[in-house]
């Protein structure tokens, strides 16, 4: 057995967030498929059905591999494989990369706070940091603190906390959103020659 011990949950990120990412996505896909109307070559082949250009990007695809290579990996990383891993010694907390993991131990939690209901908690550890766990089942996460005697608040307190860190998600989302379809907009990642 591992020094972590068995897994016992992993968190993951609630439905609104990945609606938002999953926005994203459509969003820049949706931008691809209307600017392939307006390129020169698929205007000369004079088709303009969407299988149309679909054939286009298998003719001339670096765009359409650029646009998925750096839209698709991070919404299913974000969305569906991040999270904070519970194990019977301790917790695995996510800090947004996977080289930046970092392990605690449940006797390192000084105590928890409930930010958001049936959403959000705050785990405060010995070294003074703060984290956030965001989960559609937050009892699930309570119940595994108790059980390894973290003393927890359920007062709804910190909320703007909270609301500090969605903005810096929503920061995050739109500077990538913004840098991505600028770089697209000036033709970087297009090879149609």
């Amino acid at each position: 057995m591992s020094v972590r011990g068995k897994k016992i949950y992993r968190s993951s990120m609630i439905a609104s967030m990945r609606v938002v990412m999953l926005a994203v996505v459509v969003f820049f896909y949706h931008d691809l498929y209307l600017g392939t109307f307006q390129e020169e070559k698929f205007l000369a082949e004079g088709a303009f059905k969407f299988m149309d250009v679909i054939r286009f990007h298998l003719k001339y695809p670096t765009e359409f591999f650029w646009l998925t290579g750096l839209t698709i990996p991070p919404f299913i990383y974000y969305c569906f494989v991040r999270g904070v891993r519970f194990f019977e010694k301790g917790y695995l907390f996510n800090n947004g990369l996977p080289f930046l993991n970092s392990w605690h131990a449940y006797e390192e939690v000084k105590q928890y706070k409930i930010l958001a209901p049936k959403s959000t908690l705050a785990m405060f550890n010995e070294k003074g940091d703060i984290q956030l766990v965001v989960d559609g089942s937050i009892e699930r996460v309570i119940a595994i603190l108790d059980q390894h005697g973290v003393q927890g608040d359920l007062a709804q307190d910190a909320y703007v906390r909270l609301l500090t860190n969605i903005r810096k998600f929503v920061y995050v989302v739109l500077v990538f959103t913004v840098v991505i379809y600028s770089a697209l907009k000036m033709g970087w990642f297009r090879a149609i020659t």
